[in-house]
């Protein structure tokens, strides 16, 4: 009996002691994510055209956080802040969270949403699908549906490396066309934040400007241009393959390192359609 009690003594012991909680713990200041899973289908990527002075947009931001949960692995949604509702306007909306990649996609020379239709608006796989462009949130799910059956074109693999000590950021791209495509291609890569805390206008709501809303899928700015850079030029055959890189982006020491992501997307030189985009947390 007591040989039992010490047997089970010890067993409690080893128990406590392996469900410890480390407070502390040590972790390597250089890591390197995963590639994301399911690479092999197309994806879909929904710009949220949004400003924090908008009142309608929580809803917008709302649908596209919906559609991600629907298609798991298969959505993915940039927020972008940009237009008249995304500008300063103090004391109540001291900050704005535009950035050049946003204001040159909003712009004349780019799809001309915010300024010329007002936020919410935004695009699917920047693809007209015989409507127009631009779409309201309320045709998200429907034009999402679309895209997803779309003919799946190539498969495109992440991989940051990313030093939090000195906030450098490296990003290996991977690329290999499964069907033949007979134009030129352009790869644009950017950053996006989650959970960044700030007031929002929300006509829902009463107040109508909710001082601690969490903004997800933000858009951060740019790695490598707003319109990205050479992928792969036409002809291109199936099976042909890229490999390439973008080193030494420096991280904006403002930027909370722990929730951001690099957002990836291939598309068309000159119709500027997203054939595919992958997203990957760098840390």
């Amino acid at each position: 009996m007591k040989k039992l009690i010490l047997i089970s003594t010890a067993l409690i012991a080893i128990c406590f002691t392996s469900c410890d909680k480390v407070t502390n713990p040590i972790v390597n200041s250089s890591t390197t994510p995963a590639p994301t899973t399911n690479t092999n289908v197309r994806k879909v990527l929904i710009e949220d055209y949004t400003g924090q002075k908008c009142g309608n947009c929580p809803p917008a931001a709302a649908q596209a956080e919906a559609l991600i949960n629907q298609y798991p692995g298969k959505v993915i949604a940039i927020a972008v802040h940009s237009g008249d509702f995304a500008k300063i306007f103090p004391p109540t909306f001291p900050t704005s969270y535009t950035t050049q990649a946003g204001v040159d996609w909003n712009g004349a020379s780019g799809f001309n949403i915010s300024n010329g239709l007002g936020n919410p608006n935004g695009m699917i796989n920047r693809k007209d699908y015989g409507s127009g462009l631009v779409k309201k949130e309320t045709a998200w799910s429907t034009y999402t549906g679309l895209a997803l059956n779309d003919t799946y074109i190539l498969k495109l693999s992440l991989t940051p490396t990313y030093d939090a000590a000195t906030r450098i950021l490296n990003t290996a791209i991977k690329a290999k066309f499964k069907t033949p495509y007979a134009s030129n291609t352009v790869i644009t890569l950017v950053i996006t934040e989650d959970s960044i805390i700030g007031p929002q206008k929300d006509y829902t709501k009463n107040p109508d400007v909710i001082p601690n809303y969490v903004f997800m899928n933000m858009l951060r700015g740019d790695i490598n241009g707003s319109w990205g850079t050479v992928l792969k030029n036409a002809p291109i055959a199936a099976n042909d393959s890229i490999s390439t890189s973008f080193t030494n982006f420096s991280i904006n020491s403002t930027f909370n390192d722990k929730q951001l992501y690099v957002v990836g997307f291939v598309s068309d030189a000159t119709t500027r359609e997203v054939l595919q985009v992958e997203k990957v947390k760098i840390r």
